[in-house]
């Protein structure tokens, strides 16, 4: 039987640094980011930052994330991402949900990891649903549960997340985590990852 793991985008970690490109000193960071010039993209972001805006914040935290333009501190990374998880970045809960459930600069914690997949999760992050979804049904960090983790991986699979498709498709055919096999559903399932 093939275990379900967490997913780890990294590529997420790149972050959106801005849902809507627009003229100012963000766009202006991310610009500076993309052409290297990392110290540069910080100064811009601070001043954003000491004003809590989330998209700064989270950006900050990637610089110390990844180590670009300041020393790589996962533990500095996660101080900006909780800021920015407080003030509305979702992008930012996801990863502190990754830096718990991998213990990237900190210790691992599963429940730590499962309290921020579901901060995202809850408002329709569809990796969040997932991974929250694989704490669930394994029951890493909590008691199994089964039936929420398929509530999670079915609201995730109906924004077309590939690995919560599959992951309910493989628990229907293989009658996974006390589930009576389903072909039925399996098929279903089946069918939405090849039309996506």
């Amino acid at each position: 039987m093939r275990l379900l793991s967490i997913r780890c985008l990294l590529p997420c970690l790149l972050g959106l640094f801005v849902s809507v490109a627009s003229a100012g000193p963000l766009e202006e960071g991310r610009q500076a980011y993309e052409a290297g010039d990392y110290e540069q993209a910080r100064e811009l972001w601070e001043p954003l930052a000491a004003k809590n805006d989330p998209d700064a914040l989270f950006n900050i935290g990637l610089l110390y994330m990844q180590g670009k333009g300041v020393e790589q501190d996962g533990r500095t990374a996660m101080d900006w991402f909780k800021r920015a998880a407080q003030y509305g970045s979702v992008d930012a809960a996801y990863n502190l949900g990754l830096l718990y459930a991998e213990g990237r600069g900190i210790y691992p914690s599963p429940k730590d990891a499962i309290y921020w997949w579901r901060q995202a999760a809850e408002v329709g992050h569809a990796e969040s649903q997932y991974n929250l979804g694989v704490m669930l049904a394994y029951g890493r960090g909590t008691a199994r549960q089964v039936s929420e983790a398929l509530t999670w991986w079915e609201k995730a699979a109906r924004q077309g997340n590939p690995d919560a498709i599959r992951a309910l498709a493989m628990t229907y055919e293989q009658g996974k985590f006390g589930i009576a096999a389903d072909p039925e559903q399996a098929q279903k399932w089946r069918r939405l990852l090849k039309d996506n």
